[in-house]
């Protein structure tokens, strides 16, 4: 493996977090020996168990010593247990108390303890405790990082200070990763960022039921070989997605429940009773809606490692016009009961699955006089948010409409609310909008707000370049005041060696400009004359990035990932000729310009940097 890490930007880290002050330092392990044993209770769980081993794993590849693990001892131990277990047989711990999330790590004598409120939490433990020792996991173990994905120390003496207790707890309840369209997915990178999300105290992994109906990012091609290693990491799994119509559509019945039931489905603008499955059934119809729950229940009980289920209209959806259903109310008013019903009978049958809707598209206004199921997650998506502002700044009248539905719902639901962010976006076609302070004040926004939950969607063909994002969205889901200067710092490292300076002044610039000055989804329009200054800012940081490519040797790893840093660069600046372009209504070099992005993104495919066009 090909790693390196920055010693300076480790001791801000611990600095930080820790004051200086006298301590006695512990030696866990000298020139290979292990003075201490690993104790994980008996009749541990699955995750206490694999957090014991993943201690041990890597305890063993910073110091080459076997830490054992053992059930009881009387020597030096680090204690690995979900505080419940451990008070069964440790009296000392018996006035600890700890949500379900939150984790201890302390020392009594020269016992080190990691403690969680449950085992989930544990495994969070473990995974600070080595960090604290230097470990870093700034990206998924992906191919094309060739090992630049993290940086695990060697020292011959390992040694641990704690100055005083550490309690750990995060801001959001719910802390997402969607696996969206998923378009580059595939098992063994699923696997990869399965193991690495516990890593960043991710706790929840979102993947489609059948994401449209097309049978290729479907559950059920993957469960089989995701659910153990989901369960034994303890990551909530939700399943399910924009997809009413998977529960009932026209092709059910050997294909003639449309014709058995043609008043079941919704009537379209032209009168008629539509096969299409973008319309919303006819929810007024009972006899519709009890057959639609049948099929989820169905579903739910063959499927019984789901956590949370998410039930969403179609996408691009369109509302039964019948008169039933418009005297039900707003679309909003109409979805809010569908869920609500739905919610109260699956309350019933399995009240271990928690249900969640969106407030999406035309259905993002709250209610006034019906109120959601307080047990329902919600996740508002402001899906057309201007990147040019904060969500909550006056300027732009699309975020300010998100905004005030976002406080209305907050106001009126006594529900959990969760965020369903476009920190990543399907529609930046890979464009390096690199945003991690703006993520941060959108976050501190919605903690203060009462936001329980964030997510965002992620794909491995581009992960490389919304990399820094990712790890620091991260951070932020678990604390929104982390240094976010220091995280990309830390990123840049890891990631580019030697050129971390480089690459770090560059991602400094991109998160000054792309949002700006790129074909972003609704930034607007600026003069030609800005788009030169944006052009030369990047063309500057162009021929930085050469010179640090050519004081890389050829074929390492650090000069592979300042070479796609480059590619970035290169389609920054093609971008910035598109908008150009638009600015000065050149249809003709528009389109030329459209050819040469499309033709560019094709050639450097599967590097992890871009995902071409699909058309």
């Amino acid at each position: 493996m090909f790693k390196r890490f920055s010693i300076s930007v480790l001791f801000l880290l611990v600095f930080l977090r820790f004051p200086v002050g006298a301590a006695k330092q512990v030696v866990l392990s000298k020139n290979g020996n292990a003075n201490y044993k690993i104790l994980a209770p008996v009749n541990a769980s699955e995750c206490e168990q694999f957090a014991a081993q993943e201690l041990k794993k890597y305890l063993f590849q910073i110091s080459n010593a076997e830490f054992q693990i053992v059930d009881a001892t009387k020597q030096n131990a680090i204690v690995v247990s979900a505080l419940n277990s451990l008070k069964k047989y440790d009296q000392s711990v018996k006035d600890i108390v700890l949500a379900e999330e939150a984790y201890r790590i302390f020392r009594r004598k020269d016992q080190i303890y990691l403690v969680g409120g449950s085992p989930r939490s544990t495994l969070y433990a473990v995974y600070d405790f080595l960090n604290q020792l230097g470990c870093q996991w700034v990206a998924p173990d992906y191919s094309f990082y060739s090992g630049t994905d993290c940086n695990i120390p060697v020292k011959s003496e390992l040694t641990f200070d704690l100055v005083k207790e550490q309690v750990e707890m995060p801001v959001f309840k719910y802390r997402k990763f969607y696996v969206e369209e998923g378009r580059s997915h595939t098992l063994v990178n699923l696997m990869q960022l399965v193991d690495w999300m516990p890593k960043l105290r991710m706790n929840t992994l979102v993947f489609p039921m059948d994401y449209e109906g097309r049978g290729e990012v479907k559950w059920d091609n993957w469960r089989a070989d995701l659910v153990p290693e989901l369960q034994k990491r303890s990551i909530q799994i939700e399943v399910g997605g924009h997809g009413y119509q998977n529960f009932i559509n026209i092709s059910m019945e050997g294909g003639k429940l449309y014709e058995e039931h043609p008043e079941w489905f919704g009537l379209d603008d032209t009168g008629v009773r539509s096969k299409n499955p973008h319309v919303v059934l006819c929810t007024s119809n009972e006899d519709a809606v009890k057959y639609l729950y049948n099929n989820l229940l169905n579903y739910l009980k063959q499927h019984p490692e789901i956590d949370i289920f998410d039930f969403w209209p179609p996408d691009s959806e369109s509302w039964c016009r019948c008169d039933k259903c418009r005297a039900l109310g707003s679309e909003t008013e109409r979805h809010v009961l569908l869920v609500n019903h739905i919610a109260e009978l699956l309350q019933e049958d399995l009240p271990e699955v928690q249900l969640e809707c969106l407030a999406y598209n035309r259905y993002t206004s709250p209610t006034h006089d019906l109120t959601l199921n307080k047990k329902v997650l919600l996740d508002f998506c402001p899906i057309g948010q201007n990147f040019e502002y904060q969500i909550y700044e006056k300027g732009n009248a699309r975020n300010e409409g998100y905004n005030k539905d976002l406080n209305g719902w907050i106001k009126m639901f006594g529900g959990d609310v969760s965020i369903y962010s476009y920190f990543r976006k399907y529609a930046w076609r890979s464009l390096p909008n690199i945003i991690p302070h703006y993520m941060q004040n959108e976050l501190k926004y919605y903690r203060e707000l009462g936001v329980r939950g964030i997510s965002v969607y992620s794909e491995p063909g581009d992960w490389f370049t919304y990399g820094p994002n990712h790890y620091v969205f991260s951070h932020l889901a678990w604390n929104p005041a982390v240094s976010v200067d220091s995280l990309i710092e830390m990123y840049s490292n890891v990631v580019y060696g030697n050129g971390g300076s480089t690459a770090l002044s560059v991602y400094k610039e991109l998160e000054a400009i792309v949002r700006f000055a790129c074909n972003i989804a609704h930034t607007t329009i600026k003069s030609p004359d800005q788009y030169d200054q944006y052009l030369n800012r990047v063309k500057a940081c162009h021929n930085q990035v050469k010179l640090a490519i050519n004081k890389e040797s050829q074929g390492t790893p650090y000069r592979q990932n300042l070479e796609r840093l480059d590619l970035m660069l290169i389609y920054t600046m093609k971008s910035m000729h598109y908008m150009r372009s638009k600015a000065l209504n050149d249809k003709e070099q528009t389109d030329q310009s459209d050819a040469d992005i499309r033709l560019f993104l094709r050639e450097h495919a599967l590097k992890g940097v871009f995902i071409p066009h699909k058309h």
